[in-house]
């Protein structure tokens, strides 16, 4: 009898330490999936982002500032994806948050200077319209009015011009 339960102890002991060791590598690998995903994410929102702030930049917008942190998500990303190669998965999922966070906050600004941006061109061509309409009008009177001085001295000259008989003497 003993010996039944020294053997049913054994293997119960046997089968919960093959389901820890089934169970611990479970959650590492589903840490290390979540942590890849995080990564793939932050990827996705440094892109997003840079698209973002290349469209800013094509509507005129200073994105030099924008630059600067975008770079520094970059720089993020890449540890997030030096940390998940060295398999520490919580540094790397911290990491991806950092560098989501910075992406959202770079696109967010850059769709904000695009916009402004944008503004700005449509407040300046309707200026420029406005003053080429104001100086075409502006030419074309004092042109009128050019041309109503000199029709009148001229119109004056040819009056007081007195007629000269030619004679055909030979």
């Amino acid at each position: 009898m003993l010996k039944r339960v020294l053997r049913a102890s054994v293997s119960f002991l046997l089968v919960l330490a093959l389901a820890g060791l089934f169970s611990h590598s479970f959650f590492i690998v589903r840490g290390v999936d979540e942590a890849s995903s995080s990564v793939g994410e932050a990827d996705v929102a440094v892109r997003q982002a840079f698209n973002a702030t290349l469209d800013a930049e094509r509507a005129g917008a200073n994105v030099s500032g924008l630059i600067l942190r975008l770079n520094e998500a970059g720089g993020i990303l890449a540890e997030a994806e030096i940390a998940l190669g060295n398999g520490n998965s919580s540094e790397a999922a911290s990491k991806a948050g950092q560098c989501i966070g910075i992406a959202q906050s770079v696109k967010s600004d850059a769709d904000v200077l695009k916009a402004s941006a944008l503004d700005e061109a449509q407040t300046v061509f309707w200026a420029s319209l406005t003053f080429s309409v104001v100086s075409i009008t502006a030419f074309a009177v004092v042109l009128m009015l050019v041309w109503r001085w000199f029709k009148r001295g001229y119109v004056r000259k040819m009056l007081g011009m007195k007629p000269e008989v030619a004679s055909d003497e030979a």
